[in-house]
């Protein structure tokens, strides 16, 4: 027997809602008051950050299944502190496993490519960060080149839900794993809202397409905006523009996407 859709909407909300919620960032390199994550050796790391090669894979293939979403976007994924006192200083990343350990360069930022590697996918590596566990996330980071640095494209944002949801399905129980697919996935539900997060407070998020205009929905802190991902009536070129609270739009050119600082 089908859940109606109020029933679906409690469960949601009661069960789900935390688990696609987006992490609020730390801009990359600003200084700290506190340090609680500490860089230490990966070999001397009782619990290194792990991500399953394969499992990012996943999103990799997301990327490739959805690309219609974003053509002209290159993928990128994106490392962030877990933690407002978290930092990115020294961190490296690696694929590692028995015998193999590979290394990811990493761009200032903490943006990364992952590309296909037999050997790896073969040895079932996983992705080892030298921070301990839980305190670093990532994202996917799939920017249009040409925009401004706050303006988003709404195609861009679907297929960065598609890559997230791809990798982190599976680390759902059964129970919200399935609940999300009854309300017809993260990225295409309205009952289900994928908060995105910005380094900077907001003041405001409107959408354009064409002739029509709408606000976006901000959270309460001012952190993350909600845009419509569900809404077909919005295209994939719609842009969102982003106004901060301090007045400035950052409205200079997107660069193209960082090179690395150097090879970890």
């Amino acid at each position: 027997m089908h859940l109606s859709r109020i029933a679906l909407a409690a469960a949601l909300a009661a069960c789900l809602t935390p688990a696609l919620a987006q992490e609020q960032p730390v801009p990359p390199g600003e200084p700290a008051q506190d340090e609680i994550a500490q860089v230490v050796d990966v070999q001397s790391t009782r619990d290194p950050e792990l991500r399953s090669y394969r499992t990012m894979l996943k999103g990799v293939d997301a990327y490739a299944d959805h690309l219609r979403l974003a053509p002209d976007a290159p993928l990128r994924f994106m490392l962030i502190p877990a933690t407002p006192s978290g930092r990115l200083d020294g961190v490296t990343l690696h694929l590692e496993a028995d015998n193999l350990s590979i290394p990811i360069p990493l761009a200032a930022n903490g943006s990364f490519q992952l590309a296909r590697d037999k050997t790896a996918y073969d040895a079932n590596a996983d992705l080892v960060s030298n921070k301990k566990r839980d305190t670093l996330r990532w994202r996917a980071d799939i920017h249009t080149p040409g925009l401004p640095a706050n303006v988003r494209r709404l195609g861009d944002l679907r297929l960065e839900c598609e890559i997230r949801w791809a990798v982190e399905q599976d680390r759902l129980s059964f129970v919200r794993r399935n609940l999300f697919r009854m309300a017809g996935g993260p990225c295409h539900s309205s009952l289900i809202h994928v908060p995105f997060p910005t380094f900077r407070a907001l003041a405001a998020v409107r959408a354009t397409s064409g002739g029509r205009t709408a606000d976006i929905r901000i959270t309460d802190d001012r952190l993350r905006y909600v845009p419509p991902l569900h809404d077909g009536s919005w295209d994939n070129d719609t842009l969102l523009t982003l106004t901060y609270a301090d007045g400035s739009t950052l409205a200079n050119a997107a660069p193209p996407a960082p090179t690395p600082a150097h090879a970890q």
